[in-house]
C-alpha cells in the first residue's frame, strides 16, 4: 500500500511540474513571437537565439531569450529564457540582469541572479557580455556551471 502511495505522489509531482513548465513556456512563446514581429531593437533588447552548455556534466541544448526594455535607472532588464535539454525537455524562466554599457558602441556587460529550488541548483548567478549581435554569458549554481552563446535574431 505504501509503495502505491509513493508512486501516486511522484506522479502527481511530475504532472504539476510539467504543467508549471508548460505555462511558463506558453508565456515565453507569446513574447518570442512579439519580439520577432518587432524585429531587432537598439541596444540589448529583442530576440536572441543559440545554445547553452554545462561545463560540469556536458549537458547542452537550445537556448532562446527575449530581453525586455530597461526597467529602472540602475539598468535592469528582464531576460526571459527558454532552454531545452535531454533532447525533449524544455522550460522557461525570467531573470533580471543589471546591464551596463561596455567599452565601445553596442557593447554591454550584465550580471544577475535568481533562485531555483535546491534540487535544481539553488541560487544561480550570471555574468555576460553583448558585443553587437553576439551574446556570451556564464552561469553558476551549487550543482552546475556552464555557458550561453547566442546571436541576435534578425528575422
Amino acid at each position: 500500500m505504501e509503495r502505491s502511495s509513493n508512486m501516486a505522489t511522484r506522479l502527481l509531482f511530475l504532472l504539476c511540474f510539467s504543467a508549471l513548465l508548460s505555462s511558463c513556456t506558453l508565456g515565453f512563446q507569446r513574447e518570442w513571437k512579439a519580439a520577432l514581429k518587432s524585429g531587432p531593437q537598439p541596444g540589448i533588447e529583442g530576440a536572441w537565439e543559440g545554445s547553452w552548455k554545462s561545463e560540469s556534466n556536458g549537458h547542452h541544448g537550445r537556448l532562446r531569450s527575449v530581453i525586455g526594455p530597461v526597467k529602472n535607472e540602475e539598468g535592469d532588464h528582464a531576460f526571459h529564457y527558454h532552454a531545452t535539454w535531454a533532447g525533449f525537455l524544455s522550460g522557461a524562466y525570467r531573470v533580471d540582469h543589471r546591464v551596463k554599457p561596455g567599452k565601445g558602441a553596442e557593447n554591454f556587460q550584465f550580471e544577475g541572479q535568481h533562485r531555483m529550488p535546491g534540487w535544481a541548483g539553488g541560487l544561480y548567478t550570471y555574468q555576460g557580455t553583448v558585443k553587437g549581435d553576439e551574446f556570451h554569458a556564464t552561469y553558476e549554481c551549487a550543482l552546475d556551471e556552464g555557458s550561453f552563446q547566442m546571436k541576435r535574431v534578425k528575422k
